[in-house]
């Protein structure tokens, strides 16, 4: 009896404290992952682990995973994630994902969606975030072209935020320029079409499914565009996305 009694206290210590070890372990791995680059990695790992375990106590893998899906230029997938954290409001990654979800709909274009969250954030909890906010809209103000207010916005993390690293890490962000010195805008284009309705049914199934879509009139018909990017690679990015769910494409400035 006593022997048995031994075996199944040694048991369930096993279960107990040997299981958060290995998942201490593959977490630290999956973060080592995530600096060096290896997000693809991280997101077939953290899924396999989410699946396991059944979504039980995956808040810092879910946020894990996020970062590594907007890294590779998957917002609605991280923004999945970001939910399944702020599901819990007083968890411990809450406040991480609120500006994380902010983050997709910048990366995705979605600048007003953005903005407004942005704005949001600063005035629900302000000081914390406020560094990182600031620097996040001076560069969705440039990418809209504004760049006297992407300057304010620079001008104001300089002032009240001299020691962040967002200033240490970035160079101030020009106010001014010569029209003729501004950066090519780039767009996807998805469809072109004679007719203007079925220029509209194409973009709004893009809107659907979170895409920044929009038609443009030209001299012979309609174009279907997603986004307005302010670098090619941003443009081949979100080309390779569309491709990938079967809508035939090309970049265009």
């Amino acid at each position: 009896m006593r022997i048995l009694k031994t075996s199944i206290l040694l048991c369930v210590l096993f279960l107990c404290v040997f299981p958060p070890c290995a998942w201490a372990l593959n977490m630290e791995a999956l973060k080592v992952d995530f600096l060096q680059g290896n997000y693809r990695r991280v997101i077939f790992e953290a899924q396999a682990e989410i699946r396991r375990m059944r979504f039980c106590n995956t808040e810092e893998l879910n946020y894990l995973l996020a970062l590594s899906y907007l890294k590779e230029f998957e917002p609605e997938l991280s923004r999945e994630c970001f939910k399944r954290i702020l599901g819990n409001p007083s968890g411990r990654f809450a406040k991480e994902a609120g500006l994380g979800m902010a983050d997709t709909y910048l990366v995705s274009g979605e600048l007003d969606q953005a903005a407004e969250m942005y704005g949001r954030l600063i005035s629900s909890n302000p000081g914390s975030q406020e560094p990182a906010i600031l620097y996040r809209l001076s560069q969705l103000e440039y990418r809209r072209g504004n760049r006297q207010k992407a300057g304010e916005y620079w001008l104001r993390l300089k002032k009240d935020f001299p020691l962040s690293p967002e200033l240490k890490a970035e160079r101030e962000i020009p106010m001014r320029r010569p029209i003729a010195a501004r950066k090519t805008e780039y767009s996807v284009q998805v469809g072109f079409f004679t007719s203007r309705s079925n220029a509209d049914n194409l973009k709004h199934k893009l809107l659907d499914r979170n895409y920044p879509a929009y038609v443009e009139e030209c001299g012979t018909g309609y174009r279907v565009k997603v986004g307005k990017f302010i670098s090619a690679s941003e443009a081949a990015e979100a080309e390779t996305r569309l491709s990938r769910e079967g809508f035939e494409t090309k970049v265009s400035p």
